[in-house]
This record gives C-alpha cells, sequence and structure tokens, in this order.
C-alpha cells in the first residue's frame, strides 16, 4: 500500500475510533504517481511541481467520521476490520462514480 494511503486508513480509523472530528482527512495523488496525506480543519488543495492541482482521491470530513463511528458499534467484535473495509469501499467510491455503496 501507499505511504500517503497507509496514512490516510490509519489516520481516518484512529479518528473514527476517537470520534475525532477535529479536521478533514484528504488523500492526494500526485502525477508522479506518489499518494499524501495530509488532515486540516479547513479546505485544502495541494498541487504538483509544474504547479498543476493535485488529484483529490480522498476526502474523509467530520460528517462521515460520525456516521462511521455511529456504525461502527454494530461491529463491535470485528470493529477494526470494519473500519478497515469501509474506508477501502468509501475510497473506491469516491473515485469512481459507477460504485454502488
Amino acid at each position: 500500500m501507499n505511504n500517503g494511503k497507509e496514512a490516510f486508513m490509519h489516520a481516518c480509523a484512529e479518528a473514527i475510533s476517537a470520534l475525532d472530528t477535529s479536521s478533514t482527512h484528504y488523500l492526494f495523488e500526485l502525477k508522479n504517481g506518489e499518494q499524501v496525506y495530509q488532515a486540516k480543519t479547513d479546505h485544502l488543495s495541494m498541487v504538483n511541481e509544474d504547479g498543476s492541482s493535485a488529484k483529490l482521491i480522498g476526502m474523509l470530513p467530520p460528517v462521515f467520521i460520525r456516521s462511521y463511528h455511529a456504525a461502527m458499534h454494530h461491529h463491535s467484535d470485528h470493529a477494526e476490520n470494519w473500519i478497515h473495509q469501509e474506508l477501502e469501499k468509501f475510497l473506491t467510491a469516491f473515485n469512481d462514480p459507477n460504485y454502488c455503496f
């Protein structure tokens, strides 16, 4: 797994578990294929070395953190695995408008 995606998945899972809604979590992909994770309280954008906009491939805002946290309690016996699977589905849906989530 790409380090940026790994950091995004880990930070989002932690935020969901702890119900930490202090930041929106962003995952960008640069032209060179590198994925970059950042968390910020306000809107964030990122640019490539040539000044063009990086592609936003994931964004988990506080409202989604609250929703996942509430749903997590229905999966308490395997919450960590459930969160990881849901975040994978979320990223797929975020990047594929035809994906049914």
